[in-house]
């Protein structure tokens, strides 16, 4: 009796096994093919990050069909989400802004600054912040973050700042080359703050400074940062020269993307240098975020100020929100949000309340830029 029970047992043993050594493989091989034609559909990606792909739409709704939602914020982005519309924005087929590809984008647009004070004697650089700029016109005039060039202990500018850069994808993690000094321009002289947004992030978080000059050799900021400065053949990924017989040089830029209405769950590229495992940020990162929601601070349901879940790190702020399907710029990243409660989002300034923001508090008109 025993015998022919552990003969039983043995039977349903085995037959569970092959069950499930059959369910695993059917499991595997349908997620393996799955990732293939991820691959196949959508991939630009850094040596850091893999983008995931995105199901474009010619009614300019994400592929789920539904209006980016909006929230009140008190002090973290909460977890219940808030349409902004009843219907969905139904706007034309979505074009390219330019005839580049990504990556020539990224290469020419896309900086990174260091400010902070130097002394007298240029031998010593104090107060350092680092973060990422964008190129936004071809006079060389760099979109960034408040809190980049601003020391709020001692409420004054970081008045030295400098450019450099890295090549897209930089597969060798080469340190950044320093290519330019960089003037402040203009930038909010009150941080604002709302009742329905975070007590802690101020929403006017941008600066516009412009490339002035090119270091000297009398210059010791590369032995300060101990990296190098750039060559002529590294200038000509950033300067355009122009027509032959032109007298100036004029700038490569990030051109925006004025069609794209956000929508609950499009798939959003974030630009910056983040950091990475070792604390370095030698190269610009990019990754492929879900549009989360929106955090209304005017009260009117209009997308503002935009979380986006993604990879972004620290590193980021002053980095570019790129919409795939045009490749055109649509929102300035400004800093990263961790909760147990919420989980991580990238924050942004949607296109349309920055350019209205920067027009009212210093004249500075985004949308003019192609004249400038």
């Amino acid at each position: 009796m025993i015998k022919i029970f552990k003969i039983i047992v043995s039977f349903f043993a085995v037959v569970f096994i092959a069950a499930f050594l059959i369910f695993s493989i059917v499991y595997l091989r349908s997620n393996i093919g799955r990732d293939v034609a991820y691959n196949e559909n959508f991939n630009i990606s850094s040596s850091s990050m893999r983008l995931l792909p995105f199901e474009s739409s010619k009614t300019g709704t994400s592929s789920y069909g539904e209006p980016v939602k909006t929230v009140k914020q008190t002090k973290e982005p909460p977890i219940i989400l808030k349409e902004i519309a009843e219907k969905s924005i139904v706007t034309e087929p979505i074009r390219e802004v330019s005839s580049k590809s990504f990556e020539e984008l990224v290469n020419s647009s896309v900086i990174q600054l260091y400010c902070g004070y130097l002394d007298g004697e240029g031998t010593s650089f104090s107060s350092i912040s680092r973060g990422t700029g964008i190129i936004i016109n071809s006079q060389g005039e760099i979109l960034t973050n408040r809190h980049i060039i601003y020391d709020s202990n001692l409420k004054k500018i970081k008045s030295d700042c400098f450019v450099l850069k890295s090549s897209f994808f930089n597969v060798r993690s080469g340190k950044p080359k320093i290519y330019y000094t960089a003037q402040i321009i203009n930038y909010p002289l009150e941080e604002k703050f709302s009742d329905a947004f975070s007590q802690d992030r101020y929403y006017n978080d941008f600066a516009i400074l412009k490339i002035a000059s090119r270091p000297t050799s009398e210059m010791k900021i590369n032995q300060i940062l101990q990296t190098d400065y750039a060559s002529e053949a590294d200038y000509s990924v950033l300067e355009n020269n122009g027509p032959p017989g032109g007298e100036a040089s004029v700038f490569n830029y990030f051109p925006i993307d004025w069609q794209y209405q956000p929508k609950n769950n499009d798939s959003l590229i974030t630009l910056g240098y983040g950091v990475d495992a070792s604390h370095m940020a030698n190269q610009i990162t990019s990754t492929i975020g879900r549009l989360a929601g929106n955090v209304d601070i005017r009260g009117d349901s209009k997308p503002q100020i935009l979380l986006i879940e993604s990879n972004a790190t620290t590193g980021f702020s002053g980095g570019a929100l790129i919409n795939p399907q045009s490749k055109g710029f649509i929102g300035l990243i400004s800093w990263i949000t961790i909760s147990d409660v919420t989980g991580k989002y990238t924050v942004a300034i949607f296109r349309d309340f920055l350019s209205m923001t920067m027009l009212a508090d210093f004249g500075f008109d985004l949308k003019s830029l192609s004249s400038r």
